[in-house]
């Protein structure tokens, strides 16, 4: 029992032997040294040693007559005292740590963004290209820009496509897509209904000619480019940089094909009726293949 008090007094930050001179003061009530001495086996100048510790930490109290008297506080006044300056300290902790977080933050927010060096990568397989359509969506991001074929939309499989069109929308992100196509507006607006998400900030135009097409620019950061070869499923390897250079490029092109004097808008409200039909009751980031 003597052991398991100890022991707990432990925790309030009390050595071996200032506990057991803490409890024998405790348990004899108005006491003397060497009464101290014979009930714990302690030297009576170690004693003397951890009486001032004891005394300075509020947990006892000396006559001035000599051999002086030792006499404890009660216990529950003295250990919520102990309590109180835990409280105390861990607050006060807590409240040094929060200003160095602050301070922390508002000196990175002050630092100069680093750029990041211009990578290159080849995807050339249908793992390689989930696993970096993946990554997309590990951040937050704002804004797809996407040049696509009629034919790529629909080939070889037009759920990739519409699934990731669904997931750009669940994230917020803002969406402007551009068809390549010959097709009429009727009959792209068939392929529309199939892909648009059914909410989120998009817009839609087809036109019969580009110089550049099946690429996608996010975030104005970087570049998804389609090539002629193609995976083992058919699907078409991707070029992806984040060269400010080629971005800029690309970038440009997009501008330049969506303010097309030709560039006809499919409008969305014309299409809003068909949406849910199309629209897919799970979408799975780890599966989706990027629209390009």
């Amino acid at each position: 029992m003597q052991e398991d008090l100890v022991v707990k007094l432990a925790s309030f930050g009390f050595t071996v032997n200032q506990a057991k001179v803490y409890l024998s003061i405790v348990q004899s009530g108005k006491t003397r040294v060497g009464r101290i001495s014979r009930g714990t086996q302690l030297h009576r100048q170690d004693i003397y040693k951890l009486l001032p510790k004891l005394e300075k930490m509020g947990l006892i109290t000396k006559t001035i007559d000599k051999p002086f008297m030792i006499e404890a506080i009660p216990i529950e006044e003295a250990l919520e005292t102990l309590i109180s300056k835990e409280k105390y300290k861990a607050n006060e902790r807590i409240s040094h740590l929060e200003n160095n977080l602050k301070e922390m933050i508002a000196a990175i927010q002050m630092q100069p963004e680093i750029k990041e060096e211009a990578r290159f990568t080849l995807l050339t397989t249908d793992e390689a290209i989930k696993n970096r359509g993946h990554l997309i969506f590990k951040r937050a991001k704002k804004e797809f820009k996407i040049v696509a074929s009629m034919e790529h939309i629909t080939k070889p499989a037009l759920h990739y496509f519409r699934e990731f069109l669904q997931l750009i929308a669940a994230n917020d992100a803002r969406l402007e897509i551009i068809i390549v196509t010959n097709d009429d507006k009727e009959e792209v607006k068939q392929t529309v209904e199939k892909i648009a998400p059914s909410k989120g900030q998009y817009k839609i135009k087809f036109l019969n000619n580009s110089v550049c097409k099946n690429y996608q620019v996010i975030d104005n950061k970087e570049v998804w480019i389609a090539t002629q070869q193609k995976t083992e499923t058919g699907f078409p390897c991707l070029l992806w940089t984040n060269d400010l250079n080629i971005v800029g490029t690309y970038r440009e092109n997009f501008q330049m094909t969506w303010t097309n004097p030709r560039a006809i808008t499919v409008n969305p409200t014309d299409i809003t009726q068909a949406f849910q039909a199309y629209v897919p009751k799970q979408i799975n980031n780890e599966k989706c293949m990027p629209a390009v």
